[in-house]
Order: structure tokens, then sequence, then C-alpha cells
């Protein structure tokens, strides 16, 4: 992969979740160089509800 070429979410993207947030991370090198850190990116989990299964952990946070 030739650096900063952005190929989407891959199906064993890393993830976290933070702050009623879904977060997708890279690791260093994958997206920027090493001064940038590590690149990441926080979706609300109200951005993306119609596609978050009810069961999920995602989905309990809704209660």
């Amino acid at each position: 992969m030739v650096l900063g070429e952005y190929k989407g979410i891959k199906p064993d993207q890393d993830f976290y979740i933070a702050d009623k947030s879904l977060v997708l991370f890279y690791q260093l090198y994958d997206l920027t160089p090493y001064v940038y850190g590590i690149p990441y990116f926080p979706i609300s989990i109200y951005a993306i509800q119609d596609i978050i299964e009810d069961e999920s952990p995602l989905g309990q946070m809704f209660g």
C-alpha cells in the first residue's frame, strides 16, 4: 500500500468504543507519517444508529 492511499474500511479494522462513539483507528504509517501520530476517526453512535443491531455492544448503549 502506498502511504496515504486510502482503500476503505477492512473487515478486521481496528476500533474501540468510547463516549457513545465508535472510534476507527489506524496503525502508525498505515495512512500518515509517524509525526502525525495514530490517525483515528470517532463516529457518533447516533450518526449510525440505523445500521446498529439492538443486541450489539453499540446497540446496548441506546438503552
